[in-house]
């Protein structure tokens, strides 16, 4: 399967408000992040590898892989705006009882009060959602934690998972990216928009240092252990984002690992993942 992406795409450096630096230094950056992930590995390596990526495989299936991966990394360098878009144009918002108990805590309330207040029952039966519900919004109204005054979610740290895997880990996204075999820019998102914008300044720069595009290229052409790793921590990372930090706590503790990694441990790995196809970004081509 071929993925395209299209352009518009620390450790404790941040490549969310990226400083100016050569290609070739944020590939160290990068190569020592992955180095560092790997301290999260247990002696002896990784229990249940095989059992747990078929449990994963269960959750997403192979096919939209290359695509998730692509859209944690995304995730994870992409710093919200918190311009409203989300929170003004999505028809419907889903939570679930692990939201419902998190965000009625932050605002104060017993869980049954938040619940009476503020949500509905699903529009779906409960045998397929199970005792998720849906935030009560009529057709064309923001989400009800939506403030134009800040602007944006009034409940931003604690909102609720759907919220979080917006925009790149959303489900529908995933489908329009399996759907139209790219990954291509999210209208109206000024986050992805100045992410993207990043990467294509990171093109024009590795293009002209070709030792740092020989470097990165034969860094992820190798079988260094450091790449098979950060793979596998995007993998989960995404399932983290997707469903919530308690499966991603459950999956690192099959695979022994000593903990999940947090969003800014992976950032520059995650940078340079993103950087090996910035050239094939920048011209749109086709990434095996």
């Amino acid at each position: 399967m071929k993925l395209q992406m299209k352009p518009q795409m620390n450790s404790k450096i941040n490549p969310k408000m990226k400083p100016q630096m050569s290609p070739k230094e944020d590939i160290e950056i990068g190569i020592h992040a992955m180095i560092e992930l790997r301290r999260l590995l247990p002696d002896g390596g990784l229990k249940n590898r095989e059992a747990v990526l078929q449990e994963m495989d269960e959750m997403i299936s192979p096919e939209f892989e290359p695509y998730f991966l692509g859209n944690a990394a995304l995730h994870l360098l992409a710093k919200c705006e918190r311009c409203g878009g989300c929170c003004r144009d999505e028809k419907t918002i889903a939570v679930s009882i692990d939201d419902c108990r998190r965000i009625a805590r932050h605002l104060g309330l017993s869980q049954k009060m938040f619940m009476r207040e503020y949500t509905r029952p699903h529009e779906l039966k409960a045998e397929v959602v199970g005792l998720a519900r849906m935030l009560k919004k009529n057709a064309g109204e923001a989400c009800p934690f939506y403030s134009a005054d800040l602007p944006g979610c009034i409940i931003h740290m604690v909102k609720p998972q759907v919220c979080t895997a917006a925009y790149y880990l959303s489900k529908m996204n995933l489908l329009l990216c399996e759907e139209r075999q790219e990954i291509a820019a999210i209208p109206g998102c000024p986050a992805d928009a100045k992410l993207r914008a990043k990467i294509e300044e990171f093109s024009r720069l590795l293009e002209a240092d070709p030792q740092a595009q020989m470097d990165l290229e034969k860094l992820f052409s190798s079988d260094r252990p450091e790449v098979e790793s950060l793979l596998l921590f995007l993998r989960l990372k995404g399932m983290e984002i997707y469903f919530g930090k308690d499966m991603g706590r459950m999956l690192a503790r099959k695979l022994g690992l000593l903990r999940m990694p947090e969003d800014d441990e992976m950032r520059a790995a995650a940078w340079i993942y993103v950087a090996k196809y910035s050239k094939l970004l920048a011209a749109n081509q086709a990434i095996e």
